[in-house]
């Protein structure tokens, strides 16, 4: 198995980066000698095709969003130096790259794990991640302000500190009304209802969304709610103290990418 963390950081000390913020990611797919062209695609946002003796990686021309593109690049450079052995031909669209679903151990849901893994190391390494959020706590509007610094999208962002941040917190990923999956941050202890495969639980703020299109902006993006949303309450006798649910501030807020009916929930306390 690759260690995607590792290949990433050594790409950048064999170019002298600590990290990619003052080096375009197409001037290291140049320097590495890698065929890649900008052409429409349909369905997905990158591809690779891998060939006997080069391969060839596509970017779809029509992504709007500057992140985006560097994501998908990065996330096909990961499929470059890690699969190139492999046969399988890879189309990523947002439900491969965005987050990482890691459930299916299958090859290329592995493959798609290990690429996605490499894109966020190259793009912002743990450890530089971990000093920026040293002895702050979490907020959307830090995650905005470090996504803007290293030039990836706010997701990416928010996947990095449900990853190795110094709060817990808890994503939902949900597509078309449905949660696909969630994960949460090692510091999070409270159970999780069951939702995956659900509609999101009726008085959330991702249901308010798909529901009649509700969008929470500036101050009222973090919403407050209870935590008997998403979480389980859990009896004073399996732990020591107790949740108090009606009286304990949790709150939510909901990244809503409409274009393609999705909506990502965080949570976290107060």
């Amino acid at each position: 198995m690759n260690n995607p963390r590792e290949i990433a950081l050594e790409l950048l000390s064999d170019f002298g980066l600590s990290d990619l913020r003052s080096t375009d990611i197409l001037d290291v797919i140049s320097a590495l000698d890698i065929p890649l062209k900008f052409k429409s695609l349909t369905g997905c946002d990158g591809r690779i095709i891998h060939g006997d003796n080069k391969s060839l990686i596509v970017i779809n021309e029509n992504i709007e969003f500057d992140t985006r593109i560097k994501f998908t690049v990065a996330h096909e450079l990961g499929h470059y130096l890690m699969h190139r052995d492999s046969p399988i031909i890879h189309s990523d669209n947002i439900s491969s790259m965005s987050w990482f679903n890691n459930k299916n151990k299958e090859l290329i849901a592995q493959q798609e794990y290990e690429a996605n893994t490499f894109a966020s190391e190259l793009l912002l390494p743990t450890e530089i991640f971990k000093k920026e959020i040293q002895g702050i706590k979490f907020s959307p509007h830090l995650m905005k302000q470090l996504a803007s610094k290293f030039g990836v999208s706010l997701s990416s962002m928010i996947y990095r500190f449900v990853e190795f941040g110094n709060q817990p917190i808890c994503a939902f990923y949900c597509r078309k009304n449905i949660v696909n999956y969630w994960k949460k941050s090692p510091l999070f202890t409270y159970q999780i209802k069951e939702v995956t495969k659900l509609s999101p639980p009726d008085d959330s703020v991702a249901a308010e969304y798909f529901e009649d299109g509700t969008i929470y902006i500036k101050e009222e993006a973090i919403q407050e709610i209870t935590k008997s949303v998403w979480l389980v309450k859990r009896n004073k006798s399996d732990y020591a103290g107790a949740d108090d649910f009606e009286n304990d501030k949790f709150y939510e807020y909901c990244m809503v990418y409409s274009a393609v009916d999705l909506a990502i929930s965080v949570i976290w306390e107060d």
